[in-house]
């Protein structure tokens, strides 16, 4: 499993990085004069054929087999999708095979010892590819050709129209002059003064022009004095290249490398621009070192108007054995900190992902994230969401794994930001888990054993022995299961306290439950089609007696958020520093409608807990028991009719209090692709605190090729803006332009996700662009990732 990994992330780190300029007119260049048809080498043959044959312009050499001679075609318009090369491409006969045999047609043709001369309509044709000329000369001698007036190639990617071509096959060089090339599949085209390949295989461009824009609106180009193209290295440099839009050159490089294929290289990187109130005005712009094909490094300088220069950088690796992504960021002087705050000068990030397989079943690994001070994310997050980042982990852990046996000792830390208080470390937890062979009946067994460290300055701390045998039985059918399911859980626990008192408390509490379902279904046809009807009902009981727990510290538990997963737990608190007591039934029923194809377009859940008794186990010492002789109602609804709309609910209602805790219903319409209206709203209600938003989220053409989009989501308790922006794009065929308004809430949540009380609102704006350049890269903003995780459903294709 680890071997499977680490290949994937080895995909991954290929295809990571991308870069500025992308030549789409090398990318098909090469393989057609690369490829392109020697007649030297078949004379003989050809001036047979064509002598024969005095082909006029249409004559079929064999069925669907046309030649075309006619003039280099005039693009004036952009096209909604890529070109289908039918009228200028010659059919391929089978694969494109640039060893194929050649076959060659003209008005006239002479022959004068080793030389052919073929006059008229001259159509040199290898599958997929052709080449017309007026006039052709072969010379076998010398093993070259030379072709003259309205020169036209075409195969399956583009065409290129010339005056003379010049192909020396003993010194393995091609020269075409006064060129033109189209492309079919991105709507590339330009010309060239010459282009040449020499017998290293180099090919160069003299006073090229590339544009993915028609020729008559041409709206920018990109035009190099000389450029040159090496395919076994696999990358391309351009000598003083000028970027021109409307005729006015906007950006100069005298020198500037890229690729022509999938490998990697050293170099530039697409640059980032923003502005916003908080760091003014913000300019990164990334380096890339491949050093091997196993490793590489990427260097961001940044610099904020604002704040000062800050340096990035992301490290990754990938052995046979080993997989890992580190990552810093330090800002050694921040113009922009505040003293009072806590806050330092000198501000850093650094996270730290590392996997290694280093004997069978054996793996470690770390995953370590920290920052300088707790408003980092709130400088350098971007969003309520990821500047108000709360919890930190630092994990590092060694783990067997087989079949029968699962061992892990871990070490792991926390950094809790905005908070007065402090997680326990584990320092550390060594787990060991035997599994049984299960019987023939269906029965299972298990012992879990742990043994874990709690250490925090000035605080109880303690060493925590637990022991857990497990035995199960599964009966399941087609229409049923039952699963019950007995254990004992017996804990240890050596406690000290800051003034060295110490104590010893130990736990032994059994479990059991029984876990039963039903599936009934049944077949109905619509107007739509026939689909089919599920209904699942499904119980649960739970049993564990009571034991008091007040003396034992709560070193890592806590009471996760009720929902349905909740309902079919054995424990209602996670961790294991308190055990709950329990005597409970747990139902809940779906129903479910498939189609034909078996894809869920509709389905409803509804599910609550019966408490036979009260619960006395609390996770604070002075809560009360709760006496509640049910939970609160939960219900699921996920509908999806059409492929336009879904919708997206949830609730848990207190009908004792009529009292809802927890909303959520969302709205998704989308009748073509990206044309997206989102509508949702969410409440919640946890130890006495309710939060309510409501938000619209759209992405939406408005005119030809102009399209809306934005976000607007409101606190409704609060009666303030959240997150908001704005946003316009336009596209055309050979270049597009976003820029994106954004205001959002720069303040800090607390540990449960609720805004924290007393602060005043504060927030931050800026003011994004993203420009492209079809054909040659994009300057891409920072705009990207939060367009797609705001708009659920949204796709960002600008300039794909």
């Amino acid at each position: 499993m680890q071997n499977q990994g680490l290949k994937e992330n080895n995909e991954y780190m290929v295809s990571k990085k991308t870069f500025a300029v992308k030549s789409f007119l090398v990318s098909s260049l090469l393989f057609a004069l690369y490829g392109t048809p020697s007649v030297a080498n078949g004379t003989d043959d050809a001036v047979e054929r064509s002598q024969e044959s005095q082909a006029p312009e249409t004559q079929t050499l064999e069925p669907g087999f046309k030649l075309y001679t006619q003039d280099f075609p005039e693009f004036k318009t952009c096209p909604s999708q890529a070109i289908t090369p039918v009228r200028y491409q010659a059919p391929t006969q089978g694969s494109n095979n640039p060893k194929g045999p050649i076959r060659v047609v003209s008005n006239d043709a002479q022959r004068e010892g080793d030389k052919a001369y073929l006059t008229g309509n001259v159509v040199v044709t290898q599958d997929g590819q052709q080449l017309t000329a007026n006039k052709l000369t072969a010379d076998n001698s010398t093993q070259s050709y030379t072709a003259k007036g309205d020169l036209l190639f075409t195969n399956q990617n583009f065409v290129v129209g010339a005056d003379n071509l010049y192909y020396q096959a003993a010194v393995g060089s091609t020269q075409i002059e006064n060129t033109r090339f189209h492309l079919y599949s991105n709507n590339g085209n330009g010309t060239a003064d010459s282009i040449t390949v020499d017998n290293k295989q180099l090919l160069t461009l003299n006073n090229s022009e590339f544009s993915t824009c028609p020729t008559d609106q041409r709206s920018w180009a990109f035009e190099s004095e000389r450029i040159v193209i090496d395919r076994e290295s696999g990358w391309g440099k351009a000598y003083n290249s000028v970027v021109r839009i409307a005729d006015i050159p906007v950006f100069y490089l005298p020198y500037i490398t890229f690729p022509v294929d999938d490998r990697r290289k050293s170099g530039l990187l697409p640059p980032s621009f923003s502005n916003s109130n908080r760091n003014g005005r913000d300019f990164s712009i990334p380096y890339y070192f491949n050093l091997a094909p196993n490793y590489d490094l990427t260097l961001t300088p940044r610099y904020m108007t604002s704040r000062g220069a800050m340096l990035g950088t992301e490290f990754r690796y990938l052995t046979e054995a080993s997989y890992g992504e580190w990552a810093f960021e330090y800002l050694p002087n921040d113009k922009g900190f505040d003293a009072a705050s806590g806050e330092s000068e000198k501000r850093w990030q650094y996270d730290i992902q590392h996997l290694t397989s280093f004997a069978d079943n054996w793996t470690t690994g770390i995953n370590a994230r920290k920052v300088s001070d707790d408003g980092y994310f709130q400088d350098f997050g971007g969003g309520i969401e990821n500047s108000n980042q709360d919890v930190l982990s630092q994990n590092l852990f060694v783990q067997y794994q087989t079949r029968d046996w699962f061992f892990r000792t871990e070490y792991q830390d926390w950094q809790l930001l905005n908070s007065p208080v402090q997680r326990y470390s584990i320092a550390p937890r060594i787990q060991l888990t035997r599994f049984f062979e299960p019987t023939d009946g269906g029965l299972h067994a298990n012992i879990h054993t742990e043994l874990t460290r709690f250490d925090k300055d000035n605080a109880l701390v303690a060493n925590r022995y637990h022991v857990e045998p497990t035995l199960s039985w599964s009966h399941e059918t087609l229409y049923s299961f039952v699963r019950p399911k007995v254990s004992y859980a017996f804990t240890q626990y050596e406690q000290e306290d800051p003034l060295g008192n110490k104590s010893s408390i130990t736990r032994g509490l059994p479990t059991a439950s029984v876990d039963a379902g039903l599936f009934f279904e049944r077949d109905f046809s619509l107007d739509s089609g026939n689909y089919t009807q599920t209904v699942e009902p499904h119980l649960f009981y739970l049993y564990t007696p009571f034991e008091e727990q007040n003396d034992i510290g709560v070193f890592d538990t806590s009471l996760p958020t009720f929902n349905f997963t909740q309902l079919f737990s054995r424990n209602r608190f996670s961790g294991l520093d308190r055990i709950a007591d329990a005597n409970q039934i747990s139902g809940a029923l779906t129903s479910r409608i498939l189609d034909e194809q078996g894809r869920e377009k509709m389905s409803l859940s509804l599910g609550r807990i019966v408490y036979l008794q009260d619960r006395k186990v609390q996770l604070i010492d002075s809560l009360a028991k709760e006496t509640a002789k049910q939970s609160g109602l939960l219900a699921e609804i996920n509908w999806r009719w059409t492929d336009s709309i879904e919708v997206k609910s949830s609730i848990e209602w207190d009908d004792q209090t009529n009292d809802t805790k927890h909303g959520l219903l969302n709205l998704h319409y989308e009748p073509q692709p990206n044309h997206i209206i989102n509508l949702g709203h969410r409440y919640r209600e946890r130890l006495g605190r309710k939060q309510e938003e409501a938000e619209l989220a759209f992405a939406w053409p408005i005119k030809d090729n102009w399209r809306l989009l934005g976000r607007y989501n409101q606190d409704l308790t609060e009666n303030r803006t959240n997150d908001s922006f704005i946003g316009l794009e336009y596209e055309s065929c050979c270049w597009a332009v976003r820029l994106v308004a954004r205001r959002y809430l720069n303040i800090q949540l607390d540990n449960e996700g609720f805004i924290a009380p007393g602060q005043s609102d504060e927030h931050s704006s800026g003011v994004f662009l993203q420009f492209v350049l079809k054909g040659i890269g994009s300057l891409r903003g920072s705009t990207t990732e939060f367009l797609e995780e705001s708009i659920y459903g949204y796709e960002d294709l600008l300039g794909k």
